[in-house]
């Protein structure tokens, strides 16, 4: 259910520029169960163990904006 991923994010957590020292940004890393971990970038070494895959994303975003009209009225903008 769409209900189930709801959650609420201050807006002051979101990032607005990558951290000025890439090793000090922040890594939630999740261990066995439910446990979570906040950690540091410069600390991922230390998380990895035999056998894990790491996937890097070196994609870049395509600044465009769409915008549209819904058939009820409402706007929808689509980043």
């Amino acid at each position: 259910q769409l209900e189930d991923l709801a959650y609420d994010l201050p807006a002051e957590l979101i990032a607005q520029a990558p951290a000025p020292e890439r090793t000090g940004a922040r890594l939630l890393v999740m261990g066995s169960g439910d446990r979570f971990v906040h950690a540091r970038m410069a600390a991922l070494p230390d998380q990895l163990v035999a056998g894990d895959l790491l996937v890097l994303n070196d994609t870049r975003v395509i600044p465009a904006r769409l915008r549209g009209r819904r058939p009820s009225g409402g706007r929808i903008e689509v980043l």
